[in-house]
């Protein structure tokens, strides 16, 4: 009877009722107050206590249900943020690949045509196609790498690099650019800087070229200077220091406190005036960041500006130079080298691409067999030899990937022939996740002519070597 009467009270106080309906439930079950007088004093207090601590109740139940609610929100818009990154991140990897397809043909044409024997009005109007192509393609890469570096997926990868090459290579880039503007643009590498250390060399060689081609393209008169220097730290790491000093057209206190912002200028007159998206130091800054270092600047207006680069660099792990760490010159494809009289399979459903290919490796005299498609490709394979398959991954029919794990699988002798990748697929994480198909080497598209030779004759030696 007593367990039947709390069922009632704990109903009742839960539908917010009074307590006459307690009452009323007592006399429903017949129960007897002047047999139990005890009973119903504990009943009637439990009642009371009940509707007395009501509103308490219901805001804390209405505060569980709107916790529940929001916790509930805030999964589905987690859920829809990491949706729309990973749109965001698809449309990037898209766009990055259809703009590099048509980029690669465009600068591999400008590529081979600056080769020839042109007059010099014809001169100059490929070296304006390979300029703007390349600035193009500068865009491209600091949209991506910024993106990249937001989304946390930006890694900086280190291996033994001989660190005074990438400033001299630098400054040789840049040197016919300051000559036409006729300003001086020198470089000074102090003593203390070492040979050999373990870092990033692209991300280093990126975030003084952006430092070096602003100081440039804001300086009218004077000049810019470089200068390197380096702290050794306990630990036996170096502090590398970048100077990039210029005489250009200074900057406020106001500019320089929102320099480092994404697409930030000093004001519209100087997109318009001078070009760019305002990108590149928020880039430089980020990476600096990311490899132990930092950007900072000083300026005046109307004298010129100074910024400095700093890195921190690990001792190299080998004392002997890499192979890699000068790349081939573009005149050095011609001579008895491992690459003559290969023969290439040159797999790409763009005619242009096999074109364009085939045109920057012409004096390598390399014998070319093209197909389309991957299932083209394998059918060549199974009736001729081949030493060599440069193979594009998005293709209709039987794309890259496809291709690799068919080749892979085989049991016929050609199944561990070396495959380097040429595709336009570039972002981050994109060459590890070929080389894990199976890939022996990667090249992005635009194909820059160096760095194939030098994939390709690293392949092939490896290749000669087992």
């Amino acid at each position: 009877m007593v367990v039947a009467l709390a069922t009632i009270v704990a109903m009742a106080t839960a539908a917010g009722t009074d307590l006459l309906i307690h009452f009323t439930a007592l006399r429903i079950f017949g129960f007897d107050s002047r047999a139990y007088p005890l009973t119903v004093i504990l009943v009637e207090s439990a009642v009371a206590a009940i509707i007395t601590s009501l509103p308490i109740v219901a805001y804390c139940i209405g505060l569980v249900r709107r916790l529940r609610e929001t916790k509930y929100d805030l999964k589905r818009a987690a859920a829809a943020a990491e949706a729309a990154n990973s749109a965001k991140s698809a449309f990037l990897a898209n766009m990055s690949h259809e703009i590099r397809t048509p980029l690669n043909g465009v600068l591999g044409m400008a590529d081979v045509l600056s080769r020839e024997d042109l007059p010099p009005h014809q001169a100059d109007l490929v070296r304006t196609i390979r300029e703007s192509g390349t600035t193009l393609m500068a865009i491209l890469n600091d949209v991506l790498d910024l993106s990249k570096i937001e989304a946390g997926k930006l890694e900086i990868s280190c291996v033994d690099a001989a660190l005074h090459p990438v400033f001299w290579s630098l400054h040789k880039l840049f040197l016919p650019r300051a000559q036409e503007k006729n300003i001086a643009f020198t470089l000074l590498i102090d003593e203390t800087v070492p040979k050999r250390v373990r870092i990033d060399a692209v991300r280093v060689r990126q975030c003084v070229s952006n430092l070096v081609s602003n100081a440039i393209k804001f300086t009218a008169a004077g000049g810019v200077a470089i200068t390197v220097s380096s702290t050794e730290a306990i630990d036996g790491r170096h502090l590398i220091a970048v100077d990039v000093a210029d005489t250009g057209i200074g900057m406020s206190q106001e500019v320089m406190d929102r320099l480092f912002s994404d697409f930030a200028q000093a004001d519209a007159s100087t997109s318009r005036l001078f070009g760019g998206t305002g990108l590149g130091l928020a880039i430089t800054c980020q990476l600096a960041r990311l490899m132990d270092g930092d950007v900072t600047v000083t300026s005046t207006q109307s004298q010129g500006s100074a910024f400095t680069f700093t890195f921190s660099a690990a001792p190299a792990r080998q004392a002997l130079a890499s192979p890699l760490d000068d790349l081939l010159p573009p005149d050095a494809l011609g001579g008895d080298t491992i690459m003559e009289g290969a023969r290439v399979l040159l797999v790409d459903d763009n005619a242009v691409n096999r074109k364009v290919i085939r045109l920057l490796l012409k004096l390598a005299k390399m014998e070319f067999v093209e197909a389309s498609d991957g299932k083209e490709a394998l059918d060549l394979l199974a009736s001729q030899p081949f030493d060599l398959v440069l193979l594009d991954i998005h293709m209709p029919f039987m794309d890259g990937a496809t291709t690799i794990r068919h080749l892979r699988a085989s049991k016929n002798s050609w199944h561990g022939l070396p495959v380097i990748a040429l595709t336009a697929d570039a972002m981050t994480g994109d060459r590890e996740r070929l080389l894990a198909m199976g890939m022996t080497g990667y090249i992005s598209k635009p194909v820059d002519q160096r760095a194939l030779v030098s994939e390709i004759t690293r392949v092939l030696s490896a290749a000669k070597a087992q």
